[in-house]
């Protein structure tokens, strides 16, 4: 028994070779047609008391074939593979007694399937005579011998442990009975007769004919003439339905793997088989979201195979994740328990979402270049019907193997316990770990819109970062968008975000040609949620990122000033202020630095917002789409670190060199943790920027000032109302004299309520400026911030004489560098 040659009706991905393309897929009978009418436009042909008959007509084929099918599910079960391989050894000996060449029979689990090309100068009715013949004829006790030899051979390739039955009733590979079981009685022709009698009549049996019309017509007439066959007692069943928390099989698997390795076997029961078959193709990508994510865990699974069945009564797909000695450690049983947790997840998602197409099988069968393979899968998928669960998730059974040492000592090879003796429960732990969501999500529609919009990003923000470590997650930000970018998907764009409130990355793009709004959805997120919180760092590509940002902070004279502002406000905390950090950090920190950030920031809570450009399932997906990425474990808690206390403000006047611009920063510190100061100090900001704001009232009107703004800076705990002046050289600190004047008249109550109107309009102006980018509507989105109240003028009157006080005034000047005297 070859396992190259003994899978039914599958598709076999192996992760270590090349993948092998699905097999087969799904046609449900159709309706039956009499045989005098045209065969080119018919998938599906039935006559009454003859089996179904597959049609496939296609030009260019040097030779056309025919296909049989017997499906066994049901027929004996406790002698497993054992009916469907006497059955075939009984078919193949007698076609071989008839003459008949270059056929195949192949043998599986719950049937079998017969394939051979027909001869240009044969015609098919001998062929289809012939094997008919074959299965109905009696069972004479002559026939038993060549029986035996293929049963002799099946019991020598027997199930290496009964946890592994549900497995391969999913692959539908046949083996032998479990090793140390009952030998069961010897095959008698009695028997024999008994299962064939069962197995071959209509209802479970099926052929298939591929070739040009003469050919297939021909074909349809032959079955047509033929004699009739006898009904099968009973249709085919399906394999067993497990319960829908089916619990772990342990077994012991020293013979399949190195000592100290484990392997994980589950089989997720589908009510239909085209998910199971339609869904293996994107779970096989050895670059796709399964793959990538189980490389990814603190022990790396590998998938071993993955094989999707069609069935008499639904599909099944198996995965085998195999696991190194050296990656599970201490806690074996947590780990390999995240794995599994992980697999059925994202496996039974993608058969969730994977679309029930009763074409599927006639699609897969004219996708096969032989013809004799083409005939085997439109004859097997011609008998593969729905579960009655159609709509329900699919059902997981598993199997886990461990391969104890074998250095270990003999006493202890007694005594010591399994590493996977505490593994139940921490599988339960893991999968409910994984059920939770962990992202928190906003989503809204704006149908029409060209593109779909996401942004996926860590609400710490750079709260968490010290002097050390200041613009590390804005490169990891910047790095993340990158790889998102370079992943080939043209429609899409990326960029880093980082700010003080968010560190993430925003991705955008339109629908592909014919793509589902969905499966834009779900592309869009992979990319962005696969970049930020899965994929290995790529740390060539931080290094780039890094050298970017080190290049930005030092010509970056408003950045420079900001980290200076940022170290006096809140010192040790440069990025609270500027989130791309400073020369000094960047430039000192290191490979691991980038990492430890990384992974602290992976493993706190993440928020995603989406503008879904169809509908709000658009957005659904995307939800679903990204949390299935982000890694986890049980028992685990994510919220954002606090951050330490920093010292209190450091009033005075800093200065930075600066090229050739003569700048000012002028800062007066928000009481900390207080939002509703923060709110007034932006209010406050309003009234003092613009055209027609207050500074321009001081400054522009004397000529002392290029340009002017204010704004509010920092986060709650430790933010500032800054007011930035750009002069021309040697009247920067005239036009510091004047905003410092006008910060004292304020604060002795000047504000006006024209000026508190003025700041009103001028708000709602830069609202529409903001909303008019979808970005903008992206971000606000995401922070979900409340919609700004206008303050009472006694509130600001208020707030200004308790802030605006001239003994709190952090300067930062900006001026060129003196030139140097010569002696």
């Amino acid at each position: 028994m070859n396992r190259k040659t003994t899978l039914v009706a599958v598709l076999l991905l192996t992760m270590t070779g090349t993948m092998t393309e699905a097999v087969m897929g799904c046609g449900a009978p159709a309706q039956s047609r009499a045989p005098s009418e045209a065969v080119s436009g018919a998938d599906i042909r039935l006559w009454k008391d003859r089996p179904a008959l597959a049609i496939i007509t296609r030009e260019g084929d040097p030779n056309g074939a025919l296909g049989l099918t017997v499906m066994t599910g049901g027929i004996a079960l406790e002698r497993g593979a054992s009916v469907a391989v006497a059955l075939a050894a009984l078919t193949e000996g007698r076609l071989a007694a008839r003459g008949v060449r270059d056929v195949d029979v192949i043998p599986a689990w719950d049937g079998y399937r017969v394939r051979a090309l027909v001869a240009p100068q044969a015609t098919s009715a001998a062929l289809i005579e012939a094997l008919r013949d074959a299965l109905l004829a009696p069972v004479a006790a002559t026939e038993l011998e060549h029986v035996k030899k293929k049963l002799d051979a099946l019991a020598h390739r027997p199930l290496p442990d009964p946890a592994l039955l549900d497995a391969t009733r999913c692959t539908g590979e046949p083996f032998g009975l479990i090793r140390n079981a009952q030998t069961p009685p010897e095959l008698t022709a009695i028997e024999l007769e008994t299962w064939r009698r069962a197995a071959h009549g209509t209802g479970r049996v099926a052929l298939a004919a591929v070739g040009t019309a003469p050919f297939t017509n021909e074909a349809a007439l032959s079955v047509a003439r033929a004699g009739t066959w006898p009904a099968a007692p009973s249709g085919p069943v399906g394999e067993p339905w497990p319960e829908a928390d089916a619990q772990a099989s342990i077994y012991e698997a020293g013979g399949e793997l190195k000592p100290g390795g484990a392997r994980v076997t589950l089989a997720f029961h589908s009510a239909q088989a085209s998910r199971a078959v339609g869904a293996a193709g994107r779970l096989g990508d050895p670059r796709g979201p399964l793959a990538s994510r189980l490389r990814a865990l603190e022990a790396p699974a590998k998938i071993g195979e993955l094989t999707a069945t069609a069935h008499a009564r639904g599909g099944c797909l198996a995965v085998v994740l195999d696991f190194a000695p050296s990656d599970l450690g201490a806690d074996a049983s947590t780990r390999i328990a995240t794995a599994i947790a992980l697999a059925r997840q994202e496996v039974s998602v993608e058969m969730m979402d994977a679309a029930a197409d009763d074409t599927l099988g006639r699609t897969m069968a004219r996708r096969a270049g032989d013809p004799r393979v083409a005939a085997e899968r439109a004859a097997w998928w011609a008998l593969v019907k729905d579960r009655e669960e159609k709509n329900e998730p699919p059902r997981v059974s598993l199997a886990i193997g461990f391969a104890g040492r074998r250095d270990a000592p003999p006493h202890e090879k007694s005594t010591a316990p399994s590493p996977l003796a505490s593994i139940k429960p921490e599988i339960e732990r893991a999968i409910q770990a994984f059920r939770d969501p962990v992202v928190e999500a906003k989503t809204k529609v704006e149908a029409g819109q060209s593109d779909l919009w996401l942004l996926l990003a860590s609400p710490c923000g750079t709260l968490p970062e010290v002097e050390a470590d200041a613009g590390l997650g804005a490169a990891m930000a910047l790095a993340s968008a990158t790889a998102a970018g370079q992943a080939g998907d043209l429609p899409l764009q990326t960029e880093g975000w980082a700010a003080i409130d968010g560190i993430g990355v925003i991705a955008h793009g339109p629908a592909r040609p014919n793509e589902p709004p969905l499966v834009q959805a779900r592309r869009i997120a992979d990319s962005a949620a696969r970049a930020l919180a899965a994929d290995p760092l790529d740390l060539l590509a931080i290094a780039h990122v890094r050298a970017a940002l080190l290049a930005r902070a030092g010509e970056s004279i408003e950045d420079r000033a900001l980290a200076t502002l940022g170290n006096a406000i809140v010192p040790g905390h440069p990025s609270w202020f500027t989130p791309q950090g400073t020369v000094d950090a960047l430039g000192r920190s290191s490979d691991g630095s980038m990492i430890a950030r990384a992974t602290a920031l992976r493993a706190g809570p993440l928020r995603l917002a989406v503008i879904a450009n169809v509908d709000a399932a658009q957005g659904s997906a995307a939800v679903r789409a990204v949390d299935r990425w982000v890694l986890r474990r049980a028992g685990e808690s994510r919220a954002c670190p606090s951050p330490s206390t920093p010292p209190p403000p450091r009033p005075g006047t800093y200065t930075i060199d600066a090229a050739s611009s003569s700048e000012a920063w002028l800062a007066l510190p928000l009481p900390p943790r207080d939002d509703y100061a923060r709110s007034l100090g932006e209010w406050l900001a309003a009234i003092l920027d613009g055209d027609d704001g207050l500074l321009a009232q001081a400054l522009g009107a004397t000529g002392l000032a290029r340009s002017w703004s204010a704004r509010v800076v920092g986060p709650a705990r430790g933010g500032a109302l800054v007011v930035r002046v750009v002069s021309n050289q040697g009247a920067l600190d005239g036009a510091v004299a004047q905003a410092r004047a006008l910060f004292d008249r304020v604060r002795q109550g000047a504000l006006s309520e024209d000026d508190r109107m003025r700041a009103i309009a001028a708000r709602k102006r830069e609202e529409l400026r903001t909303s008019l980018d979808p970005r903008g509507r992206l971000i606000a989105l995401w922070r979900d911030a409340p919609k700004p109240v206008p303050p009472a003028l006694e509130a600001l009157r208020t707030f200004a004489g308790a802030t605006l006080h001239d003994e709190a005034l952090i300067i930062v000047a900006a001026r060129p560098p003196r030139p140097v005297k010569s002696p």
